[in-house]
């Protein structure tokens, strides 16, 4: 049984999500899935530079070693495919989307909530920009069910099963 003594007692507190830059450091950045801290170790610099992906990382207060991150991109979707269905009357052939890729929180960052804030500003960066962009809705593709499953308790996403079993979606109309 923990004492006191085993309980931690200093908060742990982040910056505000910012676009990565060269002087963000994610060298000791393990969520536990070697998926997510691959793409943040090997591709995120790339991928934002070559113009695929916006990465946005959430620092440890005070330092700019990277607690947590999530990744942005534009794709599209078949209108018969739009989730809720009824949104696919009257529309175009194709829905431009924002992709929500990658996200991660430090092991370190979590347990406290912070990968339900990191959601909440990728979504609020969504329907900033469905105002100057046209976007119809944010995609996700998370790795398991569990994943799944905070996606729809935390945002409403839905599962789009007819674009593949985990595809969930999010509309902004």
């Amino acid at each position: 049984m923990p004492t006191e003594i085993d309980v931690q007692t200093e908060p742990v507190e982040l910056s505000k999500p910012e676009k990565l830059n060269k002087f963000h450091d994610f060298t000791q950045f393990d969520c536990g899935e070697p998926s997510i801290n691959d793409y943040l170790h090997k591709t995120a610099r790339k991928a934002q530079d070559n113009k695929l992906a916006v990465v946005y990382v959430t620092c440890f207060a005070g330092t700019n070693r990277v607690a947590g991150y999530y990744t942005l991109s534009n794709g599209s979707v078949v209108r018969e495919y739009v989730v809720p269905r009824s949104h696919q009357r009257n529309s175009p052939n194709a829905h431009p989307v924002t992709i929500l890729g990658r996200m991660g929180m430090s092991g370190a960052a979590q347990g406290y909530g912070f990968s339900i804030d990191l959601l909440q500003d990728a979504i609020r960066r969504c329907m900033i920009a469905s105002e100057s962009v046209g976007t119809s809705a944010v995609l996700v593709h998370p790795l398991d069910d569990k994943l799944a499953d905070f996606y729809a308790k935390h945002a409403g996403f839905q599962r789009c099963p007819e674009l593949s079993p985990l595809t969930m979606m999010l509309s902004l109309r």
